[in-house]
């Protein structure tokens, strides 16, 4: 991608091609980016035709439009409503012998208490999943969600890549 032979619709078209995730989890990220593709076109068109600043100026303009559509598209994974909308904290009560052990083994390592709890939260359900304590309808839950954060750090990772080809074709115009 190191010029602008590489249109956004070539690199999006070889990333779907290439890429190992299910299409259906595919197709869904990069619409993150579709939504923008008129943009991107003015893009392609400015590189070829427009002015340095020009370019720079609807870079920096879509960047942020597609930055906040991929984090938009990973606030819609968290679908799962408990009692407060996508909450992230969590607070439950321990026997005192097991809040004393993980203290004890913060201390001793030089942690928080919350990282060591956070570890041993990880580790359980690690175990758990395994043996197959976790119902399967939540772990193929959570995996699809999995496959879907892999699917927008590519698309992440696509954009950037077509974005710095865009700043370096600019800068071999001079």
């Amino acid at each position: 991608m190191s010029s602008m032979k590489s249109t956004w619709r070539s690199v999006r078209d070889e990333w779907l091609s290439r890429t190992s995730l299910e299409n259906e989890i595919s197709v869904w990220a990069i619409d993150s980016l579709n939504k923008n593709e008129a943009e991107i076109y003015d893009l392609e068109s400015i590189s070829k035709n427009g002015s340095d600043a020009e370019l720079e100026e609807k870079l920096k303009t879509l960047k942020k439009s597609i930055k906040h559509k991929i984090i938009e598209k990973e606030n819609e994974l968290d679908d799962l409503s408990l009692n407060a909308a996508n909450s992230a904290k969590l607070q439950v009560s321990v026997p005192s012998s097991l809040s004393y052990l993980m203290k004890a083994w913060a201390a001793a390592e030089g942690r928080d208490l919350s990282s060591v709890a956070l570890q041993c939260l990880e580790i359980g359900l690690r175990s758990m999943k395994s043996r197959g304590s976790i119902p399967h309808a939540a772990i193929e839950r959570y995996d699809v969600v999995c496959k879907k954060r892999l699917a927008l750090a590519e698309v992440n990772s696509i954009w950037d890549k077509y974005e710095s080809s865009n700043k370096s074709h600019s800068a071999n115009r001079i």
